[in-house]
């Protein structure tokens, strides 16, 4: 079953390699006001300039398919703009 997620988070670390970069970032949960760590990573597309590459500190809406990695929240998607 595919799980989709769409969140504002600031990366908070980042590694970038020639095809992808990963790292994590965290968010805000809106009603109990805790912070949340998950871990990301962006495939790069030269096909498409809306892929922009992102920095730590950016703030960026996160949306794609995610899983749960030994308990820990991992989004992976192909587009992230700031």
């Amino acid at each position: 079953m595919t799980s989709t997620l769409t969140v504002i988070g600031l990366v908070t670390h980042l590694r970038v390699s020639d095809k992808i970069a990963y790292g994590d970032a965290i968010y805000r949960e809106k009603i109990s006001s805790q912070n949340y760590t998950f871990g990301l990573k962006q495939f790069m597309n030269s096909q498409h300039e809306y892929n922009e590459q992102f920095n730590e500190g950016d703030l960026v809406l996160f949306g794609g398919k995610f899983t749960l990695d030994n308990d820990k929240l991992m989004v992976r998607t192909l587009i992230i703009k700031n």
